[in-house]
């Protein structure tokens, strides 16, 4: 009797053992929410399209294509709540994109403080 009473104190022991160390295990690491925001002009008979990738919640890179052919990177941050600033990388120039969220689409040149409507896209967050 006692060795089946030790017998059932060693086997509780090893099951309270296994199940508090797997317990402990460290959980895996959240994964990055990656989103993207996309606008696609598809007036005047060209085909423009800007891709501006976020990770949680921050603004990364853009890429810029034309006729659906990747046509350049560009550097991006939040211009206001709801426009993405776009310049593109490698242009001296101080002229950037700005991508609305509401679809206006505009090249604004900061040398002289104006601004030009070049298209109206769509616009997909996802």
């Amino acid at each position: 009797m006692k060795k089946m009473i030790r017998l059932g104190l060693v086997m509780t022991i090893a099951i309270v053992m296994h199940v508090t160390t797997s317990g402990n295990a460290a959980p895996k690491p959240a994964e990055p929410l990656r989103r993207t925001h996309q606008f696609r002009c598809t007036d005047r008979n060209t085909s423009l399209y800007f891709l501006v990738y976020e990770t949680d919640g921050a603004l990364e890179a853009g890429q810029f294509y034309v006729e659906n052919m990747q046509s350049g990177q560009m550097s991006v941050e939040w211009a206001g709540k709801n426009f993405i600033k776009a310049h593109m990388e490698g242009n001296p120039a101080n002229v950037a994109f700005l991508l609305g969220r509401d679809g206006n689409v505009m090249v604004a040149n900061y040398a002289t403080s104006t601004r030009t409507r070049v298209c109206r896209a769509s616009y997909v967050y996802r």
